[in-house]
């Protein structure tokens, strides 16, 4: 996925700052796509050299002018294209550090696994939370006869299936962990 292409979504819905950009990342798509501030700035100023987006400048009494980003004609036709050239696999990740110290945890204490876990289990939780609060922002707006969101909607049941799903593991893994610090602790029957 380009990131380009997705800053020139956003802007196809309203002309908008970076900073507003970055907003909008945190509040809406940040679950299946995430860039930093200077990401977003050093991508608009390639785009704006491509002509897929202008800018108005915004004068600002005692503080830097306001870049105010649009999307241009060409840029809404490159989008356009870019939105039905659908890949032909859909993307997975292909590293997670986090995986990959469970593969080799037999090499670790128990309990500092099990804390891991926790902590893990924490964040997924505050994630879940997080996806619940943006879906019911997302029914305010279809209350409101927004047309995205359902669209919106779609994106954002991946993420709360996803995160449901890690929430479950993340607790089979406790059960397990648990259950092994048992067997351990479990004094060996007299032969």
């Amino acid at each position: 996925m380009s990131l380009s292409h997705t800053l020139l979504g956003l802007l196809s819905y309203e002309p908008m700052t970076g900073y507003q950009l970055k907003q909008v990342f945190e509040s809406s798509i940040n679950h299946f796509w995430h860039a930093h501030m200077s990401q977003i700035y050093r991508e608009l100023g390639q785009m704006e050299t491509k002509g897929w987006v202008s800018y108005q400048i915004e004068p600002q009494e005692g503080k830097p002018d306001k870049k105010i980003y649009s999307i241009t004609d060409e840029g809404r036709k490159n989008f356009t294209r870019w939105l039905k050239d659908f890949p032909e696999n859909p993307e997975s990740p292909h590293k997670n550090e986090f995986l990959a110290r469970i593969f080799f945890a037999s090499n670790m204490d128990l309990s500092d696994l099990a804390f891991e876990f926790k902590r893990y289990l924490r964040k997924q939780q505050e994630q879940l939370e997080f996806y619940q609060n943006l879906e019911n922002v997302n029914k305010e707006h279809h209350a409101h006869g927004d047309s995205d969101t359902p669209f919106w909607h779609m994106a954002l049941r991946l993420g709360i299936k996803s995160t449901e799903s890690a929430i479950d593991w993340a607790q089979e893994c406790l059960e397990t962990i648990h259950s092994m610090e048992q067997k351990k602790q479990t004094p060996a029957a007299p032969k």
